[in-house]
């Protein structure tokens, strides 16, 4: 199991391995995984992810 900060992914990342941040990501299978609304301790989230998915309104 990979551990570190949870990266956000688009369609791209998918094929290329790569988060929206363009760091490296190991890819988790999506029937067991989801981009969460937030992060804890353990699994922290990127807070470049996070402000791309998640734009100011």
């Amino acid at each position: 199991m990979p551990s570190g900060r949870l990266h956000a992914v688009s369609d791209a990342g998918l094929i290329l391995g790569r988060a929206l941040c363009l760091a490296p990501v190991t890819l988790l299978d999506p029937r067991d995984w989801r981009w969460p609304e937030d992060g804890d301790r353990d699994w922290p989230l990127c807070w470049i992810c996070l402000t791309l998915t998640h734009p100011p309104s």
